[in-house]
């Protein structure tokens, strides 16, 4: 585990918001008008801007998280709080504001919840603790899974499904993607025909788009918060809701397992039994459909970072791409 994995030496999609002590006290203001004493930019993260905020006067600390990427996405991540807070552990937020009248960007005051990513906690090797990390996160995998909807398709206002069109369709999008200009150069020659005759080979067992749950569309190490209780490590909460759509739990799957290659056996073994602890069962080749579904992810990540704009990332998700390729028979 000493090459760079689980996305730490990725660069952003966009520069950090800049935000200073006048500028918080006005967000703020609707929420609470105790002084600041600290704003601590949180680096995690590839597009939105996350600051933690200390007061003078001991007032517990909070989280200002600003909407860099789209507009939209504070209102769909509310509106998943809501639908997974009594199953999930999600931070609550204590005041939002998605008008733009008084920021240039949506923003959320959230509550702070003290821990660490569980990327940190897996980079530092203790099998027990990866171990215990993996499983709850397979845990609550799976209690997403059993959050149903009747088709599948992406989250508009009031959570009201907009069913996908025949291009958001898996096998038609990736068919898309392999046609992009950035994916061909990126990927290179010899890839670039090993990826497309993957595709065509496979293509049989993406997963079917109707029967939908809650799909959180990030789920890996780097939006989940851990912490020890009773000397056992428990996640605390689930970060970077943004993302999420009504598709397949297959793709948070593929998400989670994308480095297990290069992780411990027991990140993959714990992680798939936490999913299967209460008596459910995967299909017989969940994890190829899994790599499938984190596949098209990767394909679509190269497409929207070139090599010449973030070349670590870009080279990160070329390299996961000839490793799915490489190591296909073996899932």
């Amino acid at each position: 585990m000493n090459e760079p994995i689980l996305k730490i030496h990725w660069e952003r999609f966009t520069a950090h918001v800049d935000l200073d002590i006048v500028t918080a006290t006005n967000l703020l203001l609707p929420y609470t008008n105790d002084p600041i004493d600290q704003l601590i930019l949180l680096s995690e993260g590839c597009a939105n801007t996350n600051y933690k905020v200390t007061f003078k006067n001991g007032t517990p600390a909070i989280v200002v998280r600003i909407y860099v990427r789209e507009k939209t996405a504070l209102q769909r991540e509310l509106g998943i709080h809501k639908l997974v807070k009594s199953i999930i552990p999600v931070p609550r937020h204590l005041y939002t504001d998605a008008s733009c009248n008084n920021y240039t960007y949506p923003y959320a005051i959230m509550e702070w919840i003290d821990g660490y990513l569980m990327r940190e906690v897996i980079l530092k090797k203790d099998e027990i603790a990866i171990s215990e990390c993996a499983f709850e996160a397979g845990e609550y995998l799976n209690k997403l899974r059993q959050i149903r909807f009747s088709e599948g398709g992406f989250f508009q206002e009031h959570m009201k499904i907009r069913p996908f069109n025949h291009d958001e369709q898996y096998l038609p999008f990736v068919t898309m993607l392999l046609q992009d200009s950035v994916v061909k150069e990126s990927l290179g020659n010899n890839l670039y025909a090993a990826a497309q005759a993957f595709v065509i080979k496979n293509a049989p067992m993406l997963p079917d788009e109707h029967g939908s749950n809650l799909t959180h569309a990030d789920y890996d190490p780097a939006n989940m918060l851990v912490r020890q209780v009773n000397g056992k490590w428990k996640i605390a909460a689930i970060l970077d809701w943004e993302f999420s759509f009504a598709g397949t739990y297959l793709l948070d799957i593929g998400m989670m397992l994308r480095y297990s290659h290069k992780l411990p056996a027991c990140y993959e073994n714990k992680f798939i039994a936490g999913i299967q602890e209460n008596g459910f069962h995967l299909p017989a080749i969940w994890k190829k459909q899994a790599k499938l579904m984190d596949f098209l992810c990767l394909l679509n990540l190269a497409r929207y970072n070139p090599p010449a704009e973030r070349p670590k990332m870009n080279n990160d998700v070329v390299s996961l791409i000839a490793d799915t390729i490489k190591n296909w028979e073996s899932f």
